[in-house]
C-alpha cells in the first residue's frame, strides 16, 4: 500500500470519528491562540463536553452510517481523493473505501475482519503476497479471514464507533494530530443555533499557519443534533504557496439507523491470514539462506575441480564446513535453515550429474 493511501486512511478514520470535513477557506481568519490556549477556551470545552454526550448517546444505539468524501482542487481542476462509507452495528461493520481508483472493502463480524483477496493485496503488509499465493494454490479467490481490522481501519471496529466515551476523539486530537495542530493558530469557537433546525447547534472555528512562504487557512464547522451527534461536519482548508493555491474538501455525514442490517458476502470460503503470514515468513526465511547456498555451490565447484572429481554431496558438505555454515546432512547434499518470526525456512542443495540443484525443502 502506498504512503498516500495510508495517510488517507488515517485522515479518514480521524475525520469520520470526530465528524469533520474539509473544503476551501476564503479569507485569512482572526487566529491568535495556540492549540494549548484554544483547547482551554469555553467554546471548545463545551464542544468536547457535548461530543462526550453524543458518544454516550451513540453507545446506546443499534446502528449508524458514516460517509466521508474527500476531494482536492488545484487551480480549476477538482479531483476526488477518497470516499469512505461505514455501516456499523454493535457486532458488525462494513467498510467501503474508494481511493486512487481502487475500491477497498472490509467486513467485520463475530470478532474477525474479512476482505476479498484484491482488497487484501492493497492493504496487506505482506510484501511477498504473490509468492505466498503461489505456494498456497486455490486460495487467490477466497476471502481472507483476519484476527482484527487491518492497520488504518481499526477505528471502524464496532467497539470504537460505539465507544461510550469521547476518548477516541480526544486521543485523535491530542496524539495523532498533535504535532500538526501545534503548528496552527486558532480562533475562539463560535456557537450558534443551526439556521435550518433550531434543535441543532453549530460549532465553528478557524485555524491558520504560515511557514517558508506557505500559508494554510482552515475553517471548521460541526453541526450537532439534539442528542449531540455530529450529523454533518465541514472544515475548509486552503494551502497557498509557490504561486498556487490547493484546497481540500471533505464532507462527513453521520446517520443513526437502528434498523440497520449489514449484508455480508459469503464467508464460508476463506483462508486464514495466519496461514498467509506463516508462509510469508517461511519464504523470507528461505531467502535469507540464498546467498549462503550460492557460496557453498561456488566453493564446492572449486573443491571438485581441485580434486578432478565430479561435484557431489561430499564437496557440498566440505564447502559448507570450510565456510563455517551450519547445515544438515541430506542425501547427496546439505540443508540450510533460517528462521523468521519463529518460522523456519530451508533450502536444500543436492548434487547430481556433476551439478547442484538448489530448491526449497
Amino acid at each position: 500500500m502506498s504512503k498516500f493511501i495510508k495517510t488517507l486512511l488515517a485522515l479518514a478514520a480521524g475525520f469520520a470519528l470526530v465528524g469533520t470535513s474539509i473544503s476551501a477557506a476564503n479569507a485569512v481568519p482572526a487566529t491568535n491562540l495556540t492549540y494549548a490556549q484554544f483547547s482551554q477556551t469555553d467554546g471548545y470545552k463545551q464542544f468536547l463536553a457535548n461530543s462526550a454526550i453524543g458518544a454516550s448517546y451513540l453507545a446506546n444505539q443499534s446502528g449508524v452510517e458514516i460517509v466521508l468524501d474527500m476531494s482536492m482542487t488545484t487551480g480549476e481542476v477538482t479531483q476526488p481523493l477518497a470516499n469512505v462509507s461505514v455501516s456499523a452495528t454493535k457486532t458488525q461493520s462494513k467498510i467501503s473505501m474508494v481511493v486512487e481508483g481502487k475500491t477497498l472493502s472490509i467486513y467485520y463480524t463475530d470478532g474477525h475482519a474479512y476482505s476479498i483477496m484484491s482488497t487484501y493485496k492493497d492493504i496487506s503488509r505482506t510484501t511477498n503476497l504473490s509468492k505466498v499465493l503461489e505456494r498456497l494454490p486455490g486460495n487467490s479467490t477466497k476471502m481472507v479471514k483476519m484476527t482484527d481490522l487491518p492497520q488504518g481501519f481499526e477505528s471502524f471496529a464496532p467497539s470504537e464507533i460505539f465507544s461510550p466515551t469521547s476518548d477516541t476523539r480526544d486521543k485523535l486530537l491530542t496524539s495523532q494530530y498533535k504535532d500538526l495542530l501545534n503548528m496552527f493558530q486558532f480562533s475562539e469557537v463560535t456557537i450558534s443555533t443551526n439556521p435550518t433546525n433550531e434543535t441543532f447547534t453549530d460549532y465553528e472555528w478557524d485555524m491558520s499557519f504560515s511557514v517558508l512562504g506557505m500559508t494554510s487557512l482552515v475553517h471548521a464547522k460541526y453541526t450537532l443534533d439534539a442528542n449531540s451527534i455530529p450529523l454533518v461536519g465541514s472544515m475548509n482548508s486552503s494551502v497557498t504557496g509557490l504561486g498556487q493555491t490547493v484546497t481540500t474538501a471533505t464532507l462527513v455525514t453521520t446517520t443513526i439507523k437502528n434498523d440497520l442490517v449489514n449484508e455480508l458476502p459469503d464467508l464460508t470460503s476463506t483462508i486464514d491470514e495466519a496461514q498467509i503470514t506463516q508462509m510469508s515468513h517461511k519464504i523470507t526465511a528461505e531467502g535469507k539462506s540464498r546467498s549462503k547456498a550460492n557460496a557453498i555451490v561456488k566453493r564446492a565447484k572449486e573443491l571438485a575441480k581441485k580434486a578432478r572429481a565430479k561435484l557431489s554431496g561430499k564437496q557440498l558438505r566440505e564447502a559448507a564446513k570450510a565456510l563455517k555454515y551450519t547445515v544438515s546432512k541430506i542425501a547427496n547434499g546439505v540443508r540450510l535453515t533460517a528462521t523468521v518470526s519463529k518460522v523456519k525456512g530451508s533450502l536444500c542443495l543436492v548434487a547430481g550429474g556433476g551439478k547442484t540443484t538448489i530448491s526449497t525443502c
